[in-house]
């Protein structure tokens, strides 16, 4: 296991200091945490999941990246005076060419399925993407699924379990399946009537 390294800076909105703090936590769950204060005491802090433990040089070297990134962002918008920090709607505006190139192939074989009634795609850093979940359902959408991920890349560890491999919420109009797909995770709305077996083999067989 290899602890990215972490980032502390200052940063002013008007004539107030803050200290901003952005590091790898390991428990209770992985995950990349940015803490500011103001006069020595915590005023918020922006908590995003990390999927797995940096095992690698180049799992510590993408952790440090999304770290910076976070980093960056926090700082600046404290400077721009945002009053919500950790918003539910924090989106990271840049996708890498290999998380495009796995999100279309998704994209492609859900499309192919019959019975997909819309769907929700997380990438590692978070970015979440949306195909066919109307307006008045896609805040609730976005929220279950941000809760779901979560439990999903921390109950193993919690539970002394081996990982998760997916799971449904079932009912007579539609389901909702969640399935990790490597370090990504995905929902998909769809008919009861669809095998979900071989939906989720086709799926794992593009990424």
């Amino acid at each position: 296991m290899i602890i990215p390294g972490g980032l502390s800076s200052e940063a002013s909105f008007k004539d107030a200091k803050f200290c901003v703090q952005t590091e790898f936590a390991q428990r209770p769950k992985p995950r990349v945490t940015t803490t500011i204060s103001l006069n020595g005491q915590v005023v918020e802090k922006v908590e995003n999941i990390w999927e797995r433990l940096p095992q690698t040089e180049e799992d510590r070297e993408e952790a440090e990246k999304f770290l910076k990134k976070q980093h960056q962002q926090v700082l600046g918008k404290i400077k721009e005076g945002r009053e919500k920090l950790a918003s539910p709607e924090w989106e990271r505006q840049e996708m890498s060419t290999t998380v495009k190139d796995e999100f279309q192939k998704v994209k492609d074989e859900l499309a192919k399925i019959e019975g997909v009634f819309g769907w929700i795609f997380v990438s590692q850093d978070g970015q979440m993407l949306t195909h066919q979940i109307s307006e008045p359902e896609k805040k609730d959408a976005k929220d279950l699924v941000r809760r779901i991920k979560d439990i999903a890349f921390s109950l193993p560890s919690v539970a002394r379990l081996e990982n998760f491999v997916g799971g449904v919420l079932d009912s007579r109009r539609s389901s909702v399946i969640f399935l990790p797909l490597r370090t990504h995770f995905l929902a998909v709305k769809l008919d009861p009537k669809v095998d979900f077996k071989n939906l989720v083999k086709r799926i794992k067989s593009v990424i």
